[in-house]
C-alpha cells in the first residue's frame, strides 16, 4: 500500500499509458518523486531522478510540469493548481527551488498575458455598445468627430459618385448663360476654399437647389426661371455653398447611414454597398432645423463678405416662405424646409450690414431666357 501523507494529484503521461494521460499521485520519497496511477493502489511505480525538469504547464500554465527521461520516451507529470501544487513544494527538496521559482515566475507571466487578452477580448465585444452609447449620449460630437477625419479630397470623390448620379439621372445643360452666371455667382462666395467646385444647371422646371460632399452644386433651372433677379438666386448659392463648406452632407450621411458610412469614405471603399446607398440618400437629403440655421447665416456672411445685397436672399425666403402654404409648395421645401421665422432671422441679420452693396454684373433677363 502507498502512504496517503503529503501526496498529490495530478496527470501522468509515460510510455505505454494512455495518450490522454491517466490520473495520477505523486509523493516524496528522501528527495525523490515517485508518480503512481491512482486507479491501481499496488501498480508500477514512476521515480524521478534528483533533478527533474520543472516547468511551467498546461494550457494556461496554471499546472506545473515535472519531466524526466525513460526508457522508451519520457515521463512527464503535471501536477494540478492549487492544494496539490501546495503539497508538492511543501515537500520539495531545495535543490529544486530554484528551476521551482523559475517556473512559477513564468506561470504567473502566462496568466498575466491570458489576463490582457481577456481584457482586449472583452473590450473588442463591448466596443459595439460602447459605440451605440457614444451615439446616444455623444451623437453630435461623435459625427464631428468621424468628419474631421476625412479628408477633403476623400470627400470630392464622393462628391464625383453624387455628380454621376446627377448626369445619369438629369439633363445636364453643360453651357450657356445660365451655366456662366451660376458659376460666376458661386466663385466670388467661395473665395479661398478647400472644395474643387464643380457648378451645375439642370433642365428641371422645379425649384431647387442641392449641395453635395465635396463641392457639388446643382442648381435647376426652374429656380433661376423663379428668381426676379441674381441676387436672390445667389442667395441660394450663398446657402448651398454653406451647406458644403459646413460639410452638412457628410454629416448627415454618418448620422443617417452610421459611421460605416465614413469609414467607407475615409478608407476610399467606393465600391462598397454602404456608399452606394450614402450617395443615393444625398439627393433627397433633408437638413435638421439647425443645419438650416447654419447654412442661413453662413450663407448671408458670404453674401456680404463678397459684398452682394443680402436682401436678395431675404426677398427669396420670403417668397418660399409664402409658397409653403400653397397646395403645391417648390421642390426645395422638401429638403429645405422654410418657415416665416427662418426669413424673419435672416431679415434681422441682413439689417445688421447696411453695404455699399457691388451689383452682380448680370443681364437676368438674359440668362432666364437662355433656359428651356
Amino acid at each position: 500500500m502507498h502512504s496517503t501523507s503529503s501526496t498529490f494529484g495530478g496527470r501522468l503521461f509515460a510510455p505505454g499509458l494512455d495518450g490522454v494521460g491517466v490520473p495520477a499521485t505523486g509523493q516524496w520519497r528522501q528527495g525523490r518523486l515517485v508518480v503512481w496511477v491512482q486507479d491501481g493502489a499496488t501498480g508500477p511505480e514512476w521515480l524521478a531522478p534528483e533533478h527533474p525538469t520543472l516547468s511551467a504547464g498546461g494550457f494556461n500554465a496554471a499546472q506545473l510540469s515535472v519531466a524526466w527521461p525513460v526508457d522508451g520516451g519520457q515521463v512527464q507529470f503535471f501536477v494540478d493548481a492549487g492544494a496539490a501544487r501546495s503539497a508538492f513544494a511543501a515537500g520539495m527538496p531545495t535543490s529544486l527551488a530554484t528551476p521551482h521559482g523559475a517556473a512559477q515566475r513564468a506561470a504567473r507571466g502566462v496568466a498575466r498575458r491570458f489576463q490582457l487578452w481577456w481584457a482586449v477580448l472583452a473590450a473588442v465585444a463591448l466596443l459595439p455598445v460602447l459605440a451605440l452609447a457614444l451615439l446616444v449620449l455623444r451623437g453630435g460630437d461623435v459625427v464631428d468627430w468621424a468628419v474631421r477625419q476625412i479628408p477633403h479630397a476623400q470627400e470630392a470623390r464622393l462628391g464625383d459618385l453624387v455628380l454621376a448620379q446627377t448626369r445619369a439621372q438629369m439633363r445636364v445643360i453643360d453651357s450657356g448663360p445660365a451655366v456662366d452666371a451660376v458659376k460666376h455667382m458661386g466663385e466670388r462666395l467661395t473665395p479661398g476654399t478647400l472644395h474643387r467646385y464643380r457648378w451645375l444647371v439642370v433642365d428641371k422646371n422645379e425649384m431647387n437647389a442641392f449641395a453635395a460632399p465635396g463641392g457639388v452644386v446643382v442648381v435647376y433651372s426652374g429656380l433661376l426661371k423663379g428668381t426676379d433677379t441674381p441676387e436672390e438666386a445667389a442667395g441660394v448659392i450663398a446657402h448651398e455653398v454653406a451647406h458644403a463648406e459646413l460639410r452638412h452632407g457628410l454629416q448627415g450621411m454618418v448620422k443617417s447611414m452610421g459611421l460605416r458610412a465614413g469609414a467607407a469614405v475615409l478608407l476610399g471603399d467606393w465600391s462598397g454597398a454602404v456608399l452606394s446607398d450614402a450617395t443615393t440618400g444625398l439627393l433627397e437629403m433633408k437638413f435638421s432645423r439647425e443645419a438650416e440655421t447654419e447654412a442661413d447665416a453662413e450663407g448671408l456672411r458670404r453674401m456680404v463678405a463678397a459684398k452682394i445685397n443680402p436682401a436678395g436672399m431675404v426677398r427669396f425666403m420670403d417668397k418660399l416662405a409664402a409658397q409653403s402654404q400653397g397646395a403645391t409648395p417648390p421642390a426645395l421645401l422638401s429638403t429645405h424646409p422654410a418657415s416665416s421665422e427662418r426669413a424673419a432671422q435672416l431679415r434681422a441679420l441682413a439689417a445688421q450690414h447696411p453695404g455699399p452693396w457691388e451689383p452682380l454684373a448680370l443681364d437676368w433677363a438674359k440668362v432666364k431666357a437662355s433656359l428651356p
